[in-house]
C-alpha cells in the first residue's frame, strides 16, 4: 500500500521548506510531504500522483503566488480530486477568495500567515482525520450497498425457489391424488397391469415429492448452521459401487455407460456416511442428467499425501466462464439444460459444496465449453 501524500504549495522557498520540515517532524514519516513552488507545478504534481494511484488526503496552498493563485489552484484540484482536503494560507484575509474556495472547492480551513505552528499542525491532523473518516464512510456505505443488493438477490432467489418448490410439490401431489382416486373408484374395472402402472406412477411421484421436501429441509439446515457431521473412517469405494449399481438403469435408459475405474485396495477417508452418499449421489446424478445420449461417464479415484477422493467426468455441454463463476452459488440456474427433461432445482452443487466443506474436504470443477466437465471431491485420508 502506497504512503499517502500531502502537497505544500508556496512560491517562497524559505516558507515552503519550513512548512515541509514542521509537517515531517509532526507526522513521523506516516506521509510523504511533496512541495511545489507554483500553482502550475502543483497541479501537474497532483495529476501525476493520481495517475499513479496515490492517496492524496491534503493540499496546503499559499494564496498570493505569481500566475495561478491559491484559490484558483484549489478549485482546479477539487475538480479532479474532490475528496482531498484543502487548506489555504494567506497573509491577508481575502474574503472573496476564501468564499470562492468554500463554495467551489470544499475548503477545509484557511490559516493566516505567519502561522502559529501548534495551530497549523492541529488543523492539518484534523483535516487528515476528516479525510480518512470520510473515505471509511464511503467504503462502509459502498460495502453496505453491495450487501443489501446481495441479500435482496438472495431473497428474490429464495422466493423464486419457494414458488418453484410449491409448483413441484403440487404436480406429484396431483398425480398421487389422481392415480389413487382412479384405483379407489375403479379397482374392479381396471386391469391388473394398469393398477401396477398406476402404483409405479404413484411411487415415482412420491419419490419426486420426497426429493423436493428433502431439498427444502437441507437448505434450511445449511442456512441455520445446523449441519453436525459425524465423521468416521469409511471406504469410499463401497459407497461409489452402491451408487453406480443404483444409477446403472437410469444411465442405460439414456444409452450412457458408467466407466468405473477403482483400485483393488480399500480407499479409506474420514467422512460422514450420509453426507458422503449425498455428495456422490448429487455429482453422479448431475453427470447423467446433463450428458447426451451415447456418451460415457468416467469415475476415477485420486489421492495425495493428505487427501483421498474421486472425480466424475462427463462429455456433456460443459460450462462457460460465467457459469463457472456461479457454479456453487445458491439457487443458481446454469446455461446447460438436462438432456432428458429431468428436474433441476438449482441447489444441488450449492449443497454439495457445503456438505464437502462440513467434512473438511474440497470440491472443484474443471470444464471446457462443448467438451464436458470434471468434478473432483477429496476428503481427509484415514
Amino acid at each position: 500500500m502506497k504512503t499517502p501524500v500531502i502537497i505544500c504549495v508556496d512560491d517562497e522557498r524559505t516558507l515552503l521548506n519550513s512548512l515541509q520540515t514542521e509537517l515531517k517532524s509532526a507526522l513521523w514519516g506516516e506521509y510523504l510531504i511533496e512541495t511545489a513552488e507554483s500553482g502550475e507545478d502543483a497541479l501537474e504534481l497532483v495529476e501525476e500522483l493520481l495517475e499513479e494511484g496515490a492517496d492524496l488526503p491534503l493540499v496546503i496552498s499559499d494564496q498570493l503566488m505569481p500566475g495561478m493563485k491559491g484559490d484558483e489552484l484549489l478549485r482546479k484540484i477539487h475538480l479532479i480530486a474532490p475528496k482531498t482536503m484543502k487548506i489555504l494560507l494567506t497573509g491577508q484575509a481575502n474574503l472573496d477568495a476564501v468564499g470562492n474556495i468554500i463554495n467551489h472547492a470544499n475548503l477545509y480551513r484557511y490559516i493566516t500567515k505567519p502561522w502559529e505552528p501548534t495551530n497549523l499542525l492541529m488543523t492539518v491532523k484534523k483535516a487528515i482525520q476528516s479525510y480518512f473518516q470520510e473515505q471509511a464512510q464511503v467504503k462502509f456505505y459502498a460495502d453496505l450497498e453491495i450487501k443489501v443488493a446481495e441479500r435482496t438477490q438472495q431473497l428474490q432467489d429464495k422466493n423464486e425457489f419457494l414458488s418453484m418448490a410449491v409448483h413441484d410439490l403440487k404436480n406429484p401431489l396431483s398425480a398421487i391424488q389422481g392415480f389413487s382416486e382412479m384405483i379407489k373408484c375403479h379397482f374392479d374395472e381396471i386391469p391388473k397391469e394398469m393398477v401396477i402402472d398406476f402404483a409405479e406412477q404413484i411411487f415415482t411421484s412420491s419419490r419426486h415429492l420426497f426429493d423436493v421436501i428433502k431439498n427444502i429441509l437441507d437448505i434450511n439446515a445449511i442456512e441455520a448452521g445446523k449441519m453436525n457431521p459425524s465423521l468416521d473412517v469409511l471406504d469410499i469405494r463401497q459407497t461409489l459401487q452402491w451408487l453406480i449399481k443404483h444409477y446403472n438403469e437410469r444411465a442405460k435408459a439414456k444409452n450412457i455407460t458408467l466407466q468405473f475405474q477403482y483400485p483393488e485396495e480399500a480407499y479409506f477417508v474420514r467422512v460422514d456416511e450420509t453426507l458422503l452418499r449425498q455428495v456422490l449421489d448429487n455429482l453422479l446424478s448431475n453427470a447423467i442428467k446433463y450428458s447426451p445420449s451415447g456418451k460415457p461417464i468416467y469415475i476415477r479415484f485420486n489421492q495425495d499425501d493428505q487427501f483421498r477422493g474421486c472425480e466424475i467426468q462427463d462429455e456433456g455441454p460443459g460450462l462457460n466462464d460465467e457459469d463457472q463463476k456461479r457454479l456453487f452459488n445458491q439457487f443458481t440456474r446454469l446455461t446447460p439444460q438436462p438432456t432428458g427433461n429431468e428436474h433441476s432445482s438449482g441447489l444441488g452443487l450449492f449443497m454439495v459444496k457445503k456438505w464437502v466443506e462440513a467434512m473438511h474436504g474440497e470440491v472443484q470443477c474443471e470444464s471446457i465449453l462443448g467438451q464436458g466437465s470434471t468434478f473432483r471431491v477429496k476428503f481427509p485420508a484415514a
